[in-house]
């Protein structure tokens, strides 16, 4: 028969001493710090789809009363304007300029650097409306027809701002609205083309050449490019100006010019 052995008997004393170097290390632990919520825009805005009336005509406008939040909204739109310029306007790409869509695509990525930051800033105060801002650039670039890439551009930072409205976010609407206002006239106050002669004799090209270049510097036009091509008999300027340069009357003094250094000339986006 096996005997069960007796108890072990657990005195007061040592109890309370378990006890107390429990207590003790139970102190000594570090408690866990709640992580303080990310910054975010979304509360910031405010939603309250039961209102009717005149106060759902007010939703939506408070947000102006935070300055610090209108700033902080500037300075985002600004600070991805200026490092999206710093990438179009790198020198290694400004040197291998070789045709108009070249010239023309720093305007492009400017215009889509604002694009991108008023996205972000409407996906902050509505997550969902990724899917919905993705299905209507997908529509815009590959079915319909806007024309050039920065045009593009345009159309979709329109419709971001429409849904900003319609979101009555109107603190990022009317900032985004301001700059791209602001950005595009600016991109727009000069026009580039290429202006091309051909059917100049082969013996004439260099002179003929010399008496187009200096016409098209004296109207005003900066020379960008220029190319020659002797085979063709034909050279061309890739110039840029003012829109408000007067075309025609750079013609007349083409067509002043001396038979024999005179040739068709054919403009290309002026």
């Amino acid at each position: 028969m096996v005997e069960t052995p007796p108890p072990v008997a657990y005195s007061t004393g040592t109890m309370g001493s378990w006890a107390r170097a429990f207590l003790v290390l139970a102190w000594l632990v570090p408690r866990p710090v709640a992580a303080e919520p990310a910054p975010s825009l979304q509360g910031t805005f405010p939603r309250a789809a039961s209102r009717n009336g005149f106060d759902a005509l007010q939703e939506g406008w408070s947000s102006f009363r935070d300055h610090w939040l209108l700033l902080d909204i500037f300075v985002v739109l600004l600070l991805a304007l200026a490092l999206g310029a710093l990438i179009a306007y790198h020198p290694s790409t400004r040197r291998r300029i070789s045709n108009i869509d070249q010239l023309e695509r720093p305007k492009t990525l400017l215009m889509y650097a604002v694009v991108a930051a008023v996205v972000a800033l409407i996906v902050q105060v509505q997550p969902a409306m990724a899917f919905v801002i993705f299905g209507i650039g997908g529509l815009l670039r590959f079915r319909t027809d806007v024309g050039d890439a920065k045009d593009t551009g345009r159309v979709i930072l329109v419709t971001v701002v429409g849904l900003c409205c319609g979101l009555k976010v109107y603190v990022v609407a009317l900032p985004a609205t301001a700059i791209g206002w602001i950005l595009i006239y600016l991109l727009e106050q000069d026009v580039t083309g290429i202006i091309r002669v051909s059917g100049v004799n082969e013996q004439s090209m260099l002179e003929a050449t010399r008496a187009h270049r200096a016409l098209i510097t004296q109207a005003g036009y900066e020379i960008i490019r220029e190319q020659t091509k002797f085979v063709k008999r034909e050279f061309s300027f890739m110039v840029k100006a003012s829109p408000n340069l007067d075309r025609a009357k750079l013609q007349a003094d083409f067509d002043t010019l001396a038979p024999e250094v005179r040739g068709a000339v054919d403009w290309e986006r002026l």
